[in-house]
């Protein structure tokens, strides 16, 4: 059995080919360039779709960040990416004739975690992207838990602080400070003439050499996504909470500063309970497997 998996990313977009196993056989990789016409995105990811296809293909995923409607497949308006009201699994299902699901990318990625990852089966998984955007993917007794009408749990857009980086129209939430393009957001409100000309790289490279500004600004982005990790395992009683691309870059300096404020704020047995952890080796490039595996269960 062989499954094509589709992850778009704001910054990248890649497609794999691979087994019910998780392991990858042949992928695509491209520039998003998200500011282009929505069809020529699309268009770049039917090609690399055709490209991969063989006869023993026998679904199509696709990992794609929300708000989105995952019942039919449609992509409502992620704001990274310049999809509006997009059919993603009526036009492909259309292209192709395969069996098609498309999630949303933190959901996915959970989906791979839990299907293929170290924590495998457990009772109750999270997965936060803590990469361009800041979401949530939970697979809650073995299923994918989304909400009223398939749409996807947003935790991005939960109001974290009454002040802070304005996110889509509301200052303060948690993609403003949890997310890895909150570390430029933050550095150019608080440190405009320091730190404002800088990528996330940069004010991580000045924090770690240990520039008093940097640190600060990855303290308070440690902070936020410690006190998310806390309300989620706080509501649904957690096994794992796996940190996304934050964690990956960053490392376990990063995710001990996380810990150290999730076990402040969260209940002390359930944070006892809950593992904070790193994503496992290419679970972005499997997340779209995931989301095939869906397609034919």
């Amino acid at each position: 059995m062989e499954l094509i998996g589709v992850n778009v990313g704001g910054t990248s977009s890649t497609i794999v080919r691979g087994d019910g196993e998780g392991a990858i056989l042949d992928r695509r990789c491209f520039p998003t360039r998200a500011s282009r016409d929505p069809s020529d995105l699309y268009g770049d990811i039917v090609s690399a779709v055709r490209e991969l296809r063989t006869n023993n293909t026998c679904a199509l995923g696709v990992a794609i960040g929300g708000p989105l409607d995952v019942r039919r497949g449609v992509v409502l308006g992620t704001p990274h990416l310049p999809f509006r009201n997009f059919p993603f699994r009526e036009k492909l299902q259309a292209e192709f004739g395969l069996p098609t699901r498309v999630h949303h990318d933190a959901a996915a990625c959970a989906m791979a975690e839990w299907l293929w990852g170290e924590h495998a089966g457990v009772s109750g998984l999270a997965y936060l992207t803590c990469g361009t955007g800041f979401g949530v993917g939970l697979v809650l007794d073995g299923r994918l838990r989304y909400g009223s009408n398939g749409h996807s749990p947003e935790i991005g857009h939960v109001r974290y602080r009454d002040d802070g980086p304005d996110i889509f129209g509301k200052r303060g939430c948690f993609e403003g400070y949890g997310s890895a393009t909150a570390l430029t957001l933050l550095a150019r409100e608080r440190y405009p003439e320091r730190l404002g000309s800088l990528d996330p790289a940069g004010i991580t490279a000045l924090a770690r050499a240990g520039d008093p500004a940097a640190v600060d600004v990855l303290r308070e982005n440690e902070r936020a996504v410690g006190a998310a990790c806390a309300m989620l395992a706080d509501l649904l009683v957690l096994d794992v909470v796996v940190l996304g691309s934050l964690a990956r870059y960053l490392g376990d300096s990063w995710i001990a500063g996380v810990r150290d404020t999730f076990e402040r704020e969260a209940l002390p047995h359930l944070a006892r309970h809950c593992r904070l952890v790193a994503p496992m080796d290419g679970v972005q490039d499997r997340s779209g497997l995931a989301a095939a595996s869906d397609a034919i269960t």
